[in-house]
């Protein structure tokens, strides 16, 4: 540890829209004792109110504010979310991320709700702080998936903690010491979730300034799709004068006109959001929520035509069904009886019926005789092949088999008469 009072003596915070996404929810904050990121979620533009209401929360704290009045101001801000969602529809169901960490007396205390991340680096090892509150998370504390399956779970940015989720939100508390020369990071997902801790790390060990470092890792995130917000602050430990900080800001690095930023994150009964799980140790949370991260709103369009598919194919399975159990007894193309598979119905001039069996049995002499006998009416495998056995039996057979009893003899047979044997008579 140096000598002296640490303080951040370098900040810097950057803040991009993505390549996917066509507004910022992100909201962050740097201070000389206050690194802060907020990854807000909810429809319409929502989703950055609640970011920025969090934010506001803890800006005026002051530098002597510790982890407890961070945390307090963080419960209030979660029922400001909630009153503002309630009184608006168009804010219904906003929601936010938010971690918040603090240098004080030469050490970090990180307040965190969700599944936006603080890392420390010292020296070459990036170490994360926090712990996501997401579903994916909870999954490996408890060892169901390896943390490597985890990065590629299909629910790996289904957040269970969330500042507007829930009447009460509950943060953690975590500590670290701090040394001179470590570099504090707070981010969003947008980060952690797209750029690995290895190639954080890369960036941060070639970089020659908190302000490089934070242009290198948002490019990073954008070029690895950049299909979220990304928002990074950077905050470098030291002796000496604390840095000057800033408000929150929205540096976008690719210019993207107001015009453009519409769509958002859609929300269903609850907070739909990113990646996390809560703290082994720390106080019970709320009961996990399904929340799903959704991309750009989308045209009233798209569930009507979905509707409209799904109803298309229930209906084609349903006559594929009915189709492969139905049977009928029919003249054929020769004019012979016949047995045809499938319903006998034509669509777009393509029978939907094939012939299955030929009787061979003329078709005219069974129209004479029994005009009802073949028809298009549907029957089972069973029934078609009965009725179809019939008419072979009395209309295909020219000779019809006569089965007759055998005659009773009348009288019993004579037994033989003995052979002489050689070398004997018979007496007269």
């Amino acid at each position: 540890m140096a000598e002296g009072a640490l303080a951040l003596v370098e900040v810097a915070h950057l803040s991009d829209t993505g390549r996917v996404r066509h507004h910022n929810e992100d909201r962050s904050l740097a201070t000389a004792s206050l690194l802060a990121v907020a990854d807000g979620m909810g429809g319409a533009k929502a989703g950055e109110v609640a970011a920025q209401v969090a934010v506001d929360s803890v800006a005026g704290l002051g530098d002597a504010a510790g982890a407890e009045e961070v945390r307090a101001a963080i419960e209030e801000a979660n029922r400001a979310i909630r009153r503002m969602a309630r009184d608006d529809a168009d804010k219904s169901g906003m929601g936010t991320t938010m971690t918040a960490a603090m240098l004080r007396d030469g050490r970090l205390d990180v307040v965190h709700v969700g599944d936006s991340r603080a890392y420390l680096w010292r020296g070459s090892t990036l170490s994360q702080i926090t712990e996501d509150h997401s579903v994916v998370a909870e999954l490996v504390r408890r060892g169901t998936i390896t943390a490597e399956e985890a990065e590629h779970h299909p629910h790996r940015n289904v957040i269970t903690r969330a500042l507007g989720a829930e009447a009460e939100v509950t943060a953690d508390v975590m500590s670290a010491d701090l040394h001179e020369g470590d570099v504090v990071l707070v981010c969003s997902d947008g980060l952690s979730s797209y750029v690995s801790e290895a190639a954080i790390a890369e960036v941060l060990a070639g970089a020659a300034t908190l302000g490089e470092a934070a242009r290198g890792l948002v490019a990073r995130a954008n070029g690895a799709g950049g299909a979220d917000n990304v928002t990074v602050v950077l905050g470098r430990v030291g002796v000496g004068p604390p840095a000057s900080g800033g408000d929150t800001v929205e540096v976008p690095v690719v210019p993207r006109s107001e015009a453009a930023e519409t769509g958002g994150v859609r929300v269903l009964g609850g907070v739909h959001g990113h990646a996390g799980a809560e703290r082994s140790g720390s106080a019970p949370a709320p009961p996990p929520k399904v929340l799903e991260p959704a991309g750009r709103r989308r045209s009233k369009l798209v569930p009507v035509l979905t509707g409209v598919l799904v109803l298309l194919a229930a209906i084609v399975g349903g006559v594929a069904w009915v189709g492969s159990r139905t049977y009928t007894v029919e003249a054929g193309p020769q004019d012979t009886v016949i047995v045809a598979h499938g319903l006998p119905v034509s669509v777009f001039g393509q029978d939907l019926s094939s012939d299955w069996q030929d009787t061979g049995v003329p078709a005219g002499p069974v129209r004479a005789s029994q005009p009802d006998a073949l028809s298009s009416t549907a029957r089972g495998q069973g029934e078609a092949v009965e009725r179809a056995a019939n008419l072979v039996w009395r209309f295909g057979l020219s000779d019809p088999p006569v089965l007759e009893a055998p005659e009773t003899p009348q009288t019993a047979p004579t037994p033989p008469t003995a052979e002489a044997t050689p070398g004997t008579t018979t007496a007269p």
